[in-house]
């Protein structure tokens, strides 16, 4: 079992603390089907813990035999573990304070077999990217004793996404009853008109259900999601937009991305949102 790294930092080290933290919440609407997926927050729980429930808990009724969870890398991966874009870790599972989390190590090792130019095994990097560790005790709070596989991403060219799609593809056909939860915010950390400005783009596009490269490529979004969510676009259950629950900025809460949001410091944009059938 691997250790858990970050909480101290970003999530309740104290396990009766946490777990009143990820205990379930009543929701405002629900997603009624799987596969399914989720667009939550990568941040500490001091300020995104609602917004965290805002997307657990319209799925909290489904029973998923799977959750595969897409978090973003936010650096370059080392040379030496190019070609491979897409990394899990090792071991059977992670230990948390309110428990173990486990790890689907035969679809991992499998998936590690049939795209081997594509993901590695590398525990390096989720040693220092908080955005896995954070989620999980979110996952456990309200998916308990379902496996967990994590992946861990950078920004991906359009052929890259393209084999990520595939690969989602296959573990749907494997497991159907699988939920994606992608831990990501929605723009980068911008001075705040060019924040807001692509946190409304960003929010348009996932709407809308509409392609994402070719805007990431014009420098009119900034999202560390963007290769997940793209990935998750293409598939073919539910349907292609998102519906998009509430969005956040520091400390304040908007059920739309607002026209203005002045700071003399830079910002950056969180969402919680759904992607299947309501």
């Amino acid at each position: 079992m691997h250790k858990s790294q970050h909480h101290a930092i970003f999530y309740p080290q104290d396990k009766t603390e946490l777990e009143q933290a990820c205990s379930k919440r009543i929701a405002s609407r629900s997603l009624t089907k799987l596969p399914a997926a989720i667009l939550v927050p990568h941040a500490a729980y001091r300020w995104s813990l609602d917004l965290l429930h805002e997307g657990f808990s319209p799925v909290q009724d489904l029973q998923p035999q799977l959750v595969v969870l897409l978090g973003s890398l936010h650096q370059e991966s080392l040379a030496s573990d190019q070609p491979c874009y897409l990394f899990a870790p090792s071991e059977d599972g992670v230990s948390l304070p309110t428990g173990d989390i486990t790890f689907p190590t035969e679809l991992r090792d499998n998936l590690v077999k049939d795209y081997p130019n594509a993901i590695s095994i590398q525990d390096s990097y989720f040693i220092e990217e908080p955005g896995i560790e954070l989620t999980l005790p979110m996952i456990q709070g309200y998916f308990p004793s379902v496996p967990v596989l994590p992946l861990l991403m950078g920004n991906l060219e359009a052929r890259q996404v393209k084999t990520l799609s595939s690969m989602l593809f296959e573990i749907v056909r494997k497991i159907p009853q699988t939920l994606f939860v992608v831990s990501a915010n929605i723009t980068a950390i911008l001075p705040d008109k060019l924040a807001t400005l692509q946190a409304q783009v960003f929010s348009s596009l996932l709407s809308e259900g509409a392609p994402l490269l070719e805007a990431q490529r014009q420098g009119k979004i900034s999202s560390c999601g963007i290769s997940a969510l793209e990935a998750l676009r293409t598939q073919k259950w539910g349907s292609s937009h998102w519906n998009l629950v509430s969005f956040q900025c520091k400390d304040k809460h908007f059920d739309t991305i607002p026209e203005t949001f002045d700071d003399k410091d830079k910002i950056v944009w969180h969402c919680a949102a759904l992607r299947g059938e309501a």
